[in-house]
């Protein structure tokens, strides 16, 4: 009886030593800006796709794409402050810091070029790679993603501006996370992913989810109004509450765009219903890139 416990013991030690020895190999980390980041990278596909998770997300958000493409080399970041990354609360989190560290993720790896997917703030991640680095993007595909475009008019502007603000002086308390993340969910949500969301996201200090928004405020020259002749994928759930001309503005932007909306989900759907996203993406992807 002896003999079989230590029999079982050491498979489960070799096993856990195992499954450590390959995570060692899937994380990495950067130091980027005086920032300490952390990201994953799985597969050895010729082709890159990039996951940037939301608002004080984490590569975790992503446990459910991360083995799903065969066919592809998959990373996974956890954006400076957020996740395992370094948490400074004195950096400005803003968009370019995120692009550019992202940026010089893909040159370490010696990846000239990747298919970008955000989730929520992500895609505005994702945006701004196309926009700053278009000689690297293939494309880009939005899950439930913030998708900014500034009012031309100023007193539409100031009023988007004011509301910005606003939202980011909520963060001055968990209460204001609380209630912000509540409202992306729907009432039959189960209890068990609203757990897990709060635990990723209670991991990053509100003086950076805090920066994070603000960070969309000094990032405005990249929602200007324009059109981008890139190949975009977007997933859409009803807690994203978009309006009809929210979808236009999108489809004006987007002309490429192959549009996608899911009903009965929560904002964090890539989560709920892993098996229909991961398909959507690989039939668009097929075809795209």
């Amino acid at each position: 009886m002896k003999k079989i416990a230590l029999i079982i013991m050491t498979f489960i030690f070799i096993s856990i030593t195992t499954f450590c020895d390959q995570h060692g190999d899937w994380e990495k980390t950067i130091n980027y800006m005086g920032n300490q980041v952390c990201y994953e990278i799985r597969g050895k596909g010729p082709k890159t796709l990039f996951f940037i998770h939301g608002w004080t997300g984490s590569r975790e958000t992503w446990k459910y794409q991360l083995d799903a493409f065969d066919d592809y080399r998959v990373i996974a970041i956890d954006l400076p402050g957020n996740g395992k990354s370094g948490k400074n609360e004195k950096v400005n989190y803003t968009m370019d810091l995120f692009a550019d560290t992202i940026y010089e993720i893909l040159k370490k790896e010696n990846i000239n070029n990747a298919f970008f997917i955000g989730h929520s703030m992500g895609f505005a991640v994702a945006e701004v790679m196309a926009c700053k680095y278009p000689e690297i993007c293939k494309g880009i595909g939005s899950v439930d993603g913030a998708h900014f475009e500034l009012p031309e008019e100023p007193v539409e502007k100031e009023a988007w501006i004011q509301y910005n603000r606003e939202f980011a002086k909520s963060m001055e308390n968990e209460q204001g996370r609380k209630d912000f993340i509540n409202a992306l969910f729907l009432p039959d949500t189960p209890q068990i992913l609203k757990d897990e969301v709060f635990k990723i996201s209670s991991n990053v200090p509100l003086t950076i989810g805090k920066s994070m928004i603000e960070g969309v405020e000094s990032s405005q020259n990249y929602w200007k109004k324009r059109i981008m002749n890139i190949p975009c994928l977007a997933i859409y759930s009803p807690a994203y509450q978009l309006t009809p001309k929210d979808k236009a503005d999108f489809i004006n932007m987007y002309p490429l765009v192959e549009y996608h909306e899911i009903e009965k989900v929560s904002h964090f759907f890539m989560l709920e219903i892993p098996y229909k996203v991961n398909q959507i993406l690989l039939d668009y992807l097929s075809k795209a890139y």
